[in-house]
């Protein structure tokens, strides 16, 4: 049987096997967040091994903290805490630039950007020299942001959509031409102003919209040229529906939402093998972010469980990390179960994970972000930092495979 269909396939054109070939590959593109802490050298050092290896593209995050507390941020709870301060953020506009230096085919965004912080000439300017540096490399995502980086330092987030969507015109607007442009918004009236500077990319580089069902969504299909998402470690029943929904809002413009670039990022748990994620999935500050950073109340109570740090819990809403005392996150993570871990986060061996992010891609997802938090609270030392490489490379070979496409170990 098998000599019979290799007969069939040798009088088949060869036009006509790419094609079916073509049908069955996606066309995924697959990505990670680098080293944002110091030394810069580790970043370059980074970056430039993701490029030689293949990966799609890296996304930057633009924070002054992450989602950890400093209180828990300790030795005995994360060994890595004896290498690098968990706040010790470096800023990721210079951080672009140097990866658009140093490297010649990989892409690089800022997923996601708040428009509380810089007013939207800023980031025009800033994008459209990140679109030079890089060639047509850089993308940039935008979001109504968290309270955490605003609250602290006396940053008033006042209706941050409103705000989200005049930016997001605005930066199209100049995007589109070097001359002087008129605007008259709710929150920002511009006379004469010109960014004069052209972009390297026809219409300036893609801008993508982060966030959830409603506003966000809405003007990531009908302004932007796509949608930045984040899931808890759930089945894919509900991004398909939000996807369907994504798709219905851009047609309602007459887009093709084909067009329009899907990014997810997936937090996830990697181990060697069950004993290694059960170890993982244990640990407390993975079990502390597994309620921490979760979209919203929804996210614990599809499983029949409230929030640990409150019913109504919205991450972007109510998380201030560095007000949470040691015994009030200790107090919060002794009410999460590894099993609500594995709820919040894919967990388990990169094939399991692979075959846990596969339904989002045949949803829809085009682009797949991998956060893995295991490697985060790890010794960080150098046998940890390549085994948690390795697991990240087996992951996406894995997905690769399942997609149709050529697989090249990424890291």
């Amino acid at each position: 049987m098998m000599i019979d269909k290799i007969r069939f396939l040798s009088y088949v054109p060869t036009s006509q096997l790419v094609a079916a070939v073509r049908r069955i590959m996606r066309h995924v593109k697959y990505g990670v967040a680098p080293v944002q802490f110091p030394p810069v050298a580790g970043h370059r050092q980074a970056v430039q091994a993701y490029d030689q290896a293949g990966l799609d593209f890296l996304t930057y995050w633009d924070q002054h903290c992450l989602t950890i507390p400093r209180s828990i941020w300790t030795p005995d709870l994360a060994p890595a805490a004896e290498l690098f301060h968990i706040d010790a953020w470096l800023e990721p506009w210079p951080q672009l630039t140097e990866t658009a230096i140093v490297t010649e085919n990989i892409r690089m965004g800022l997923s996601a950007s708040d428009v509380s912080r810089r007013s939207p000439d800023v980031l025009a300017q800033l994008a459209l020299t990140l679109d030079h540096y890089s060639e047509g490399r850089f993308f940039l995502a935008l979001g109504a942001g968290e309270n955490k980086q605003n609250t602290p330092y006396g940053i008033t987030r006042d209706r941050p959509f409103g705000r989200l969507e005049e930016v997001l015109k605005l930066l199209k607007l100049w995007f589109s031409t070097d001359e002087p442009v008129d605007f008259e918004g709710k929150f920002w009236q511009v006379v004469n102003g010109g960014i004069s500077t052209p972009a390297y990319t026809p219409g300036g580089p893609d801008l993508l919209v982060a966030g959830g069902p409603g506003k966000a969504m809405t003007y990531a299909a009908q302004l932007a040229d796509g949608w930045c998402s984040y899931f808890p470690g759930s089945s894919a029943e509900e991004y398909v529906e939000q996807v369907a929904e994504f798709n219905r809002l851009a047609e309602e413009v007459d887009r093709d939402p084909s067009t329009l670039t899907k990014l997810m990022l997936f937090g996830v748990v990697l181990g060697d093998d069950d004993a290694h994620v059960e170890e993982l999935v244990n640990n407390p500050v993975i079990r502390w972010d597994s309620a921490a950073l979760v979209p919203g109340p929804q996210a614990w109570a599809r499983h029949g469980q409230v929030n640990p740090l409150g019913e109504d819990f919205a991450y972007v809403r109510d998380l201030l990390p560095m007000e949470v005392s040691r015994e009030e996150a200790l107090k919060a993570i002794d009410k999460v179960s590894p099993e609500m871990v594995r709820n919040m986060r894919f967990s388990g061996t990169p094939r399991e994970v692979a075959k846990m992010i596969q339904p989002f891609i045949e949803a829809g997802c085009t682009h797949v972000m991998i956060g893995d938090y295991g490697a985060l609270v790890t010794s960080g030392d150098m046998g940890s930092a390549v085994s948690g490489a390795r697991r990240l490379a087996e992951t996406f070979d894995a997905l690769r495979e399942l997609n149709g496409q050529p697989v090249a170990s990424v890291v």
